[in-house]
């Protein structure tokens, strides 16, 4: 049974805006989600999704409570609460609480930390996207001829209950950098991925793809397996040029080079778009919705 409790005041609205969002993030049909009116609250048949009662609610969880016999499973809970926690974390469940603050669901943490690789060729923006994503600037960025990033480096923070471990990463695919020197960087990396689901964020420049960029998937499968595509979402850095283009994220794949759509296509037409010099906070808030569908899988 999913439950949304609102508050008084609520907007019938709001309400359908978030039961769509935890559709989408879950996969729950909108229907299997109720909405747990505040007890000052009349029932209206005009809400656009299922109203309960907090009458109706207890209600019906006793009549399931007796029917599924829940005081024996409650039982082998309570002999071992560590198994069932480890088979929650396992199958990538998430609980969702109301923040009445930011009017928005805020993700109840479990305690696992996500990895985010940024990966992409220098001057594509993956420093500055990593700060965009701390919320506070944390590795160098600044434009420059040469490379900004020449090691691996790593930051935390937390991200609406989820625990996000942030690596930035020099350029590890240029030709014309040493094969050792390129390793080293993998091998650190991989390092800094061992613990929790790890999330590959293939940095590119939305104005500009480059013939360095033509092979870069194949690149990327040598240097972490051949089923790295499956955990990648390509993040667009440089999101104000779409705009003063009066052109649209998705109007952009639409006409894009062949070799791009392609890269696009193989990592499951999974893209967000990112303005690091602003301060849109939804930009984050995209990004992370496409990573909780990876790393709960």
């Amino acid at each position: 049974m999913c439950l949304l409790v609102v508050e008084d005041g609520f907007s019938a609205e709001e309400v359908w805006r978030q039961i769509e969002r935890l559709n989408q993030i879950t996969g729950k049909p909108t229907e299997e989600f109720r909405v747990v009116l505040p007890l000052s609250s009349e029932h209206p048949d005009s809400y656009p999704f299922r109203c309960n009662t907090t009458e109706q609610v207890v209600s019906e969880l006793r009549g399931l409570a007796v029917e599924r016999n829940l005081t024996s499973t409650n039982k082998r809970h309570a002999d071992h609460p560590q198994s069932d926690a480890s088979s929650h974390r396992e199958r990538g469940g998430r609980s969702w609480v109301w923040n009445p603050f930011t009017k928005n669901f805020k993700r109840k943490s479990s305690g696992t930390t996500v990895t985010l690789v940024l990966l992409g060729m220098a001057g594509t923006g993956k420093s500055a996207s990593g700060n965009t994503i701390l919320g506070k600037k944390q590795f160098t960025s600044r434009t420059s001829s040469n490379p900004t990033t020449t090691e691996c480096q790593v930051a935390e923070t937390e991200i609406d209950g989820t625990r996000v471990r942030v690596i930035d990463t020099p350029d590890i695919f240029d030709d014309e950098i040493k094969s050792s020197v390129k390793n080293k960087h993998v091998r650190k990396c991989k390092q800094l991925c061992q613990s929790g689901p790890c999330v590959y964020l293939l940095v590119i420049h939305v104005s500009r793809f480059t013939d360095g960029e033509r092979d870069i998937l194949k690149k990327l499968e040598t240097a972490f397996g051949n089923n790295v595509q499956e955990q990648t979402v390509i993040l667009f850095t440089r999101g104000d040029d779409l705009q003063r283009a009066k052109m649209s994220l998705k109007n952009f794949l639409s006409a894009c080079q062949t070799d791009l759509r392609e890269i696009i296509k193989k990592c499951g037409n999974r893209c967000v778009v990112f303005e690091n010099s602003g301060s849109d906070s939804g930009q984050v808030e995209k990004l992370m919705q496409t990573v909780d569908s990876l790393s709960t899988v």
